[in-house]
């Protein structure tokens, strides 16, 4: 293994991911016990089911939040090859070869000549943006990025895979060394 970084969202954001979960419990239990004990109405029944039925939901959402935001992607660069690994609801892994790019450089992915569109899959809370992205020339991308400047690799096939670290310059020179000539870069 020659070189590797993890993204992941901080504990702030991994503390709202929990809340749809925490609501949705508070949901269930007024579905419950919100009704008097006297009445036994159909309504009421039908009513509490239907809370009942919208916590459970609220908690899914909460869950499916947490798996696809909460979960780490982690990118490992070795001799000729890039491998990231991701959740499976926002890109799941991707393994890269030399012979599968066909140009890298280093650019600024929010302000660049091509920019982050729109986010298919994955997360994207403050600098971090991983996972599936549509690009502003229509392309799709697989990002993983904890800073603006990255290393766009742009591959055979028309797809983009977009890197940055806390140090993108250190990291287009692994993949050059390793990989593949990343040009724009000190």
């Amino acid at each position: 293994m020659v070189y590797n970084f993890v993204i992941s969202a901080d504990s702030v954001s991994l503390i709202f991911l929990i809340l749809p979960i925490i609501i949705g419990l508070i949901i269930i239990l007024l579905g419950f016990f919100g009704r008097k004990k006297n009445e036994n109405t159909k309504g009421i029944k039908t009513t509490s089911q239907i809370t009942v039925g919208i916590g459970l939901a609220v908690i899914a959402l909460g869950i499916i939040l947490f798996f696809a935001i909460g979960t780490s992607y982690k990118v490992t660069v070795n001799t000729g090859y890039i491998y990231v690994s991701g959740p499976a609801i926002a890109g799941g892994n991707i393994n890269v070869t030399s012979g599968d790019i066909a140009s890298a450089y280093v650019s600024n992915i929010l302000s660049g000549n091509l920019t982050l569109s729109v986010r298919t899959g994955g997360t994207s809370i403050g600098n971090i943006n991983a996972g599936k992205f549509l690009l502003s020339n229509n392309a799709n991308a697989y990002v993983v990025s904890s800073n603006s400047t990255d290393i766009i690799i742009k591959l055979k096939s028309g797809n983009y895979l977009v890197l940055g670290s806390s140090d993108t310059y250190f990291l287009a020179s692994i993949i050059s060394k390793y990989v593949y000539n990343v040009s724009g870069y000190p």
